[in-house]
């Protein structure tokens, strides 16, 4: 009898550790860019956004302080406060979908 040969490689992981190009050119620019971010390891990510969180509440108190003494500098935090709200939580649930799932 003949032995059987394979000489085919085995897959390297399971196939939602690495998505395809296909299925990676269905998701936003930004969040292909957030894939092979950093910002995925879970204690990281969670690091990162008590520090925007952090930032936002700086901003906010010197805004409040800016105001108080009646600076119009204060006016200006205001807005880059919630820009910087709104754009930490925007990244932080982005990065919590995680890898894209491949449909078999």
């Amino acid at each position: 009898m003949y032995a059987l040969k394979d000489t085919t490689a085995p897959p390297a992981g399971p196939p939602a550790a690495r998505p395809t190009r296909a299925i990676l050119r269905t998701r936003p620019r930004i969040q292909r860019t957030l894939i092979r971010s950093w910002e995925y390891i879970q204690p990281i990510r969670v690091t990162i956004l008590v520090v925007r969180l952090l930032v936002v509440l700086w901003l906010l108190f010197l805004s409040g302080i800016l105001l108080s003494i009646g600076n119009a500098w204060g006016w200006a935090l205001l807005p880059a406060a919630a820009a910087v709200l709104v754009v930490g939580v925007w990244l932080f649930s982005t990065a919590g979908k995680g890898w894209p799932v491949v449909k078999a």
